[in-house]
């Protein structure tokens, strides 16, 4: 059981690496195509967001399959 809730732990904070990494490449992209400032924060904010929620959601689904 403590196996498991390190693993978890540790996709989790994977996961939030991972989101960052995709938010601040949303950010760029968003500034070098000649966006607001606000409007590429926005887009960084719902890559950040949404790949959390999906990376998450994978870990979740794993755990439950792993029993």
């Amino acid at each position: 059981m403590l196996h498991i809730s390190l693993a978890l732990i540790v996709g989790i904070g994977f996961a939030v690496l991972f989101s960052a990494v995709i938010a601040a490449a949303a950010f760029t992209l968003a500034r070098a195509d000649g966006q607001t400032v606000s409007a590429s924060v926005r887009w960084g904010a719902g890559a950040f967001a949404g790949v959390l929620t999906l990376g998450i959601l994978i870990l979740t689904l794993l755990r439950g399959a792993a029993g």
